[in-house]
């Protein structure tokens, strides 16, 4: 078998989330003689194949923090610069780039709690019953 062949089936039916895939005696002997182990054949018959399983068993893997920073180039003013460089030399150890990335993922955090609370319902309707409750003193 030459190293561009690989493994050969047939897919017997694929509904999209499905995949049945049929190993002939055939298909099972040519990749046992092509030296695959043992452990790693599909031995004949008829096999199915869920698509996108992995991430059904683990749902919570896309939504798990990944720790990744990137580099980029920003222009900052000046004053905004030599703040942070103050606050990285008072915080041993922490350096600008650090605290300015801190600054920025507390407003971030900041913006997802006043939208998460522009969608709540009880919130708003608590607002305004406070707000009509401060107008009617007002009368």
């Amino acid at each position: 078998m030459s190293k561009d062949e690989g493994f050969k089936f047939t897919v017997a039916e694929d509904d999209g989330k499905n995949v049945v895939i049929e190993v002939s005696e055939e298909d099972y002997l040519r990749e046992k003689a092509a030296g695959v182990e043992e452990e790693f054949l599909l031995k004949p018959g008829c096999h199915v194949f869920r698509r996108g399983s992995f991430l059904e068993r683990h749902p919570d893997f896309l939504s798990q923090k990944i720790e990744t920073t990137v580099g980029i180039r920003i222009h900052l003013d000046l004053e905004v610069l030599n703040h942070f460089k103050k606050k990285a030399a008072q915080s041993e150890g922490s350096s600008y780039e650090s605290e300015i990335n801190n600054a920025l993922r507390l407003a971030m955090e900041r913006d997802r709690e006043h939208s998460r609370l522009l969608d709540d319902e009880q919130f708003i309707a608590a607002v305004a019953e406070r707000v009509e409750s401060r107008l009617d003193k007002q009368k």
